[in-house]
Order: structure tokens, then C-alpha cells, then sequence
């Protein structure tokens, strides 16, 4: 039996993780996004706080690069090793989702991961216009608007630096994706309504 996964990929602050929660309640369908990490924490034995500190970020490969070739041991490295661990985890836990349960999941390169697997795929990009992220993240942060544009930038230069690095894609390329949605334009709801009616296209 082939189950159906969601996968979805955003841009902060563009409600996509509120999208992804809304669409696995349409559907009745498992939910993973934060709980990947608790998942790997309990798989690898790494602690959950070490995982969520490089969760959906790739470490600097020049950096470690430089440390092999003066033979240094340190919490760079150690960084590095805890990126490709959570990575290779993650991975491993995606897969089983899939072979197990209809599920959404959010981020964590699951398009990727998933890909030649057999599973019914619905590969989802979410985005949006940078005024109306900025609203949603300083209502949501109770953040300031240069703190919010701030956040904004350096989440999604981590976002696509990490996707890029693991999957040698582009991470916002429509190429990559079988939807890409305006969540600004459609709404949260909406746009969840617009991948469900997909879902029972396919």
C-alpha cells in the first residue's frame, strides 16, 4: 500500500507551518514538523537542545574544511558532525513516515528525501509577499519591524543554504515543486483547502 505525503516548503514567515497543521487536520493526516527533532533526539541520543540548535541549517563546510587541515578538535566540528547526524536521521525517520502513515511534513529537505520512494508525493513551496512576512512575524514574535526583516532574511539565507548544501536543488525553485502557493494572496485557510483539493485530484 503507497500512503500520501505532503511536503512543504516556506518561506519564514509565511505561514507554513500553520498551512501544514491546518491541511493535516482536512485530512486527517499525521503531522511532523518540531517533533522530527524530538524523533531524532530519541533515535541518535543526541540531546534534544544540541539537535534544535542546528535543526534545517548545514554547517560551514569551509570551516570545517580548515579545522581537518590544522587538526583541531572543537565545537565547530562537533557542529558540523551534529548537522549531518540530524540530516541523516531526519532522513531515515522521513522515509519510515512514509512507508507507515499518510503524513505532512514540514521542511527538513522531505521533497528530497523522498524522492524515488514509493509514496504518493505532493511537493508544496510556500510563500509570500516580505510585507505581509513581516506583519505575521512581528505579530507572532512580538518583535520589532527592522528585528522581524532581520529574522526574515537570515532564516530563509539558513533555509536555502541548508537545502541547497543536502540536495544540490534550489530551494525556492518552482521547478522543484508541484505547488506553489501565495499564501498572502489565498489565506491560511485557503491555500490549505487549494493542496487538499490536489490531494484528491491525485
Amino acid at each position: 500500500m503507497s500512503y500520501t505525503v505532503i511536503t512543504i516548503g516556506r518561506q519564514f514567515g509565511s505561514g507554513g507551518h500553520v498551512i501544514g497543521q491546518k491541511l493535516a487536520e482536512k485530512l486527517g493526516f499525521a503531522y511532523y514538523d518540531k517533533k522530527l527533532i524530538e524523533m531524532a533526539a530519541e533515535k541518535s541520543g543526541l540531546s534534544q537542545g544540541m539537535l534544535s540548535d542546528v535543526d534545517e541549517k548545514a554547517a560551514n563546510p569551509w570551516l570545517y574544511a580548515a579545522m581537518n587541515q590544522t587538526g583541531q578538535t572543537n565545537f565547530g566540528t562537533v557542529n558540523f558532525c551534529t548537522n549531518d547526524t540530524l540530516f541523516n536521521t531526519q532522513a531515515e525517520i522521513i522515509r519510515n513516515i512514509a512507508k507507515t502513515e499518510n503524513a505532512v511534513i514540514v521542511g527538513r529537505c522531505s521533497d528530497y528525501v523522498l524522492r524515488n520512494q514509493d509514496v504518493n508525493i505532493i511537493n508544496v513551496f510556500i510563500y509570500a509577499p516580505m510585507a505581509a512576512r513581516i506583519k505575521r512575524t512581528m505579530e507572532r514574535n512580538g518583535i520589532t519591524e527592522a528585528q522581524a526583516v532581520s529574522l526574515i532574511k537570515k532564516t530563509d539565507k539558513q533555509r536555502k543554504f541548508y537545502y541547497e548544501f543536502y540536495t544540490d536543488g534550489k530551494w525556492s525553485s518552482h521547478s522543484n515543486y508541484d505547488i506553489t502557493i501565495n499564501s498572502e494572496k489565498f489565506g491560511l485557510d485557503g491555500s490549505a483547502d487549494i493542496i487538499c483539493g490536489a490531494v484528491n485530484l491525485k
